[in-house]
């Protein structure tokens, strides 16, 4: 496994059964990330939260920061002394989430083109598609005046997204 440490965290795992939810404590560790998902360790155990299984990642709490990842069997929350960090892997994460959920791929896409994620082996692993279907998605966003040749944001690309996502991805109207 090769991970990056990305934050020091306090979090906590809960998990789901149809009769049973169990809570553990809260632990002190780090929050680290890779390719293929993020990694929480307490410095003893390590505990994988692949990026694939992840339904939702929501605000629980503003102050402090609360983040709150839902799998399918289990919730972890996660708080840490760096709010802007977390809410920063959040918005970098939503993309892949939401297009996977609602089925725009190309929005998604567009989303990661416009932080600069534009390798086809790193968009192929986040979007969830092989690279072929990567290479064709760029393809028609091109064709489709989303993406310029260029790379920048096309107006139909501009089209694609609301203000705030706009705003918060620094594009100008």
């Amino acid at each position: 496994m090769k991970a990056q440490k990305y934050e020091d965290v306090e979090f906590i795992i809960d998990q789901k059964t149809d009769n049973f939810k169990a809570n553990l404590i809260w632990k002190k560790g780090g929050l680290y990330l890779s390719l293929s998902g993020l990694f929480l360790t307490d410095g003893t155990t390590w505990y994988e939260l692949p990026v694939k299984d992840l339904d939702n990642i929501s605000i629980i709490r503003e102050e402090p920061l609360k983040l709150k990842f839902k799998i399918p069997s289990f919730d972890v929350t996660i708080s840490g002394d760096h709010a802007e960090r977390l809410l920063a892997l959040r918005h970098f994460l939503l993309p892949y989430i939401s297009g996977r959920i609602h089925g725009s791929e190309m929005k998604a896409l567009l989303k990661l083109w416009a932080i600069g994620v534009r390798e086809p082996t790193i968009l192929k692993k986040l979007l969830g598609v092989d690279e072929e279907k990567v290479l064709e998605l760029i393809a028609k966003a091109r064709k489709d005046n989303i993406l310029h040749q260029n790379g920048d944001i096309g107006p139909n690309g501009n089209n694609m997204l609301t203000d705030d996502e706009r705003e918060f991805l620094g594009l100008e109207d």
